[in-house]
């Protein structure tokens, strides 16, 4: 049989799956494992164990490795001839809490399918590309596809809250169990329409993240009296005001800025210059664009939350604003505190901590790999007609717990050509995964695997 012939044998059973690919989804999404980010939470091992069995009716070998009681991660593996090379499918089994059940139009954790669509936390980030994952891997098992290298599955926990139990007890622990040369994982893949068509942006890096807490030290005191008090809420609104005028340094050397003009048709080259005057124009029409725009070219300190008092009729002793930070993979640790430290300079009764929950990190842009993800993804779609964009995931992933290892990550779940990210929710109520992207996404990895491991 022709090698065109049998991938394309393999595409047609994608599309013949897609019941079973929906199931799969739908009894992921039904497995509540919700990560708090205090323990004990998450409880991923289930989702493990359904993993597991699923595999396992197709005579496909796992493993369940738990760093904490019910912190389950799963390795699984198709073994190759040469085992080499080595290309690993990632996914996060952890799921971000629900705020109010009451907001949603379908239970969050349902599955329910409603227009083409499947409903539930984690349906999009990331159980949906966790089930194209195994639906790849139990596809090319049952075909009986010769491998030369190995196929690995790593389905692993807490990677909302950073990826201590997760990639990062694993890298630290078993290194070997997802030691790979190449990899995919969440974070791009959402088509974007510009002035030349589609376009993909695949994802060779992410910025890094931080947490600052802005302790502002005050009096206590009882509410009826303030004026025995040194409230510390009024010099809150001091610290605000500095973080609001921040301005932080520009920088436009990231590889998504060398295509961006002429893919959005901008009317120059972008710099570190004019960046800001091309994407308020970008604004108005495409604000999804604009946004990338300015998060790929600077650091970001946002206030989210702010704590203090214990009374609503007593004056806070003190009050914390908590700070979300990220950062370019070209900025340190040192830079972001040189940075806090400008910013909060002479404030009387103010101190501060910085935490760093994920470091910044980057794959290259020109590796192999790269090309061979574009190429699965022209057959997956079965067109040549799109752009192919080098750019940077805003948030963190588990990618940057593997780069380390020596493997080359990249971040890509593509979408159908004519899905509407806007519809995806993830962190959001009424989170949902597109039918249509998922076979997508399953078709792409199918490719994928044979373009890089089929004898």
């Amino acid at each position: 049989m022709e090698d065109t012939v049998q991938l394309s044998d393999l595409l047609q059973q994608v599309d013949s799956s897609q019941d079973e690919l929906v199931s799969l989804l739908q009894n992921l999404v039904r497995i509540p494992s919700v990560n708090t980010g205090v323990m004990p939470t998450g409880n991923e091992t289930p989702v493990c164990q359904f993993v597991a069995q699923t595999l396992a009716r197709a005579n496909i070998g796992s493993q369940i490795i738990e760093s904490a009681p019910g912190r389950g991660n799963l390795i699984a593996r198709l073994p190759g001839s040469n085992g080499s090379p080595r290309l690993m499918f990632m996914a996060h089994t952890d799921v971000v809490p629900v705020e109010d059940e009451s907001q949603w139009q379908y239970p969050p954790f349902g599955g329910e399918v409603h227009n083409g669509r499947v409903y539930g936390r984690g349906a999009h980030d990331m159980k949906g590309m966790l089930a194209a994952e195994i639906m790849a891997m139990l596809i090319l098992k049952r075909a009986g596809v010769p491998l030369a290298g190995d196929l690995i599955l790593a389905a692993c926990g807490d990677e909302e809250a950073g990826g201590t139990y997760g990639f990062g007890w694993l890298a630290a622990t078993h290194p070997e169990l997802i030691q790979a040369d190449v990899a995919i994982n969440e974070g791009g893949g959402a088509p974007i329409k510009t002035p030349k068509g589609l376009t993909y942006l695949l994802n060779i890096g992410e910025k890094g993240r931080y947490e600052v807490h802005i302790m502002v030290q005050g009096r206590a005191w009882h509410a009826a009296l303030p004026w025995r008090a040194d409230n510390p809420l009024y010099k809150v609104s001091t610290i605000l005001k500095r973080i609001q005028d921040y301005r932080p340094q520009i920088d436009t050397s990231a590889p998504i800025f060398a295509h961006l003009h002429t893919l959005l048709d901008l009317p120059a080259p972008v710099t570190n210059e004019n960046v800001d005057a091309l994407a308020d124009a970008l604004a108005t029409d495409r604000p999804g664009e604009s946004a990338i725009v300015k998060a790929c070219s600077r650091m970001t300190l946002t206030p989210t939350m702010i704590r203090g008092g214990v009374k609503s009729n007593s004056i806070a002793e003190q009050v914390t604003i908590t700070c979300d930070v990220r950062t370019l993979p070209t900025q340190d640790t040192a830079y972001v505190y040189r940075e806090l430290q400008h910013i909060l300079d002479g404030l009387p009764d103010v101190s501060w901590e910085l935490v760093c929950t994920a470091t910044p990190s980057a794959s290259p842009a020109d590796h192999p790999f790269a090309e061979a993800v574009r190429r699965a993804t022209a057959i997956a779609i079965g067109r040549e007609d799109f752009g192919w964009l080098p750019g940077l995931t805003t948030g963190f992933t588990d990618a940057r717990l593997v780069r380390p290892l020596g493997t080359v990550v990249y971040g890509f779940a593509p979408s159908h050509p004519d899905a509407d990210p806007n519809l995806y929710g993830a962190h959001n109520k009424n989170e949902s995964q597109d039918i249509a992207s998922l076979i997508t996404q399953t078709r792409m990895l199918v490719a994928l695997a044979w373009q890089t491991l089929a004898r």
